[in-house]
């Protein structure tokens, strides 16, 4: 294993970690309500997120090499988990990802969604949309 491969190794069990001990339960009050959100019944909501410009690489067979730039991607996500959690998921992927929301919806649960949930150790689900 070189270098490159060791460090990208260590990051990756780094962002592994974080993963894993971030609290998607965290409490948290309501804006509007001012009651705590609700953190027991579990919910599907489909986001439609702004688009947001990721990297992008093309290889030119011209020049034998890559050539980097950034493209406008739209994603649509379906998201499952409780109130709560989904908050604070928002949370997160808007601090790391720039995630913003254009528009929501909610949608019904299925029973393959509450089956990945749970084996998902009851944190919340990203599925994404095609």
């Amino acid at each position: 294993m070189d270098l490159k491969e060791a460090e990208y190794q260590e990051w990756l069990a780094l962002e592994y970690m974080e993963e894993m001990t971030y609290d998607y339960n965290k409490p948290k009050i309501s804006f509007f309500t001012k009651k705590p959100l609700n953190n027991t019944i579990i919910i599907a909501e489909d986001w439609w997120l702004k688009p947001m410009l990721v990297e992008s690489s093309v290889f030119c067979y011209d020049k034998g090499s890559n050539i980097s730039d950034y493209k406008k991607v739209g994603r649509d996500v379906r998201v499952v988990g409780t109130e709560l959690q989904l908050y604070n998921l928002f949370c997160k992927m808007s601090d790391q990802n720039g995630w913003q929301i254009k528009d929501e919806w909610k949608t019904e649960v299925t029973d393959n969604y509450l089956s990945l949930y749970v084996k998902n150790n009851l944190k919340p689900l990203i599925i994404n949309l095609i």
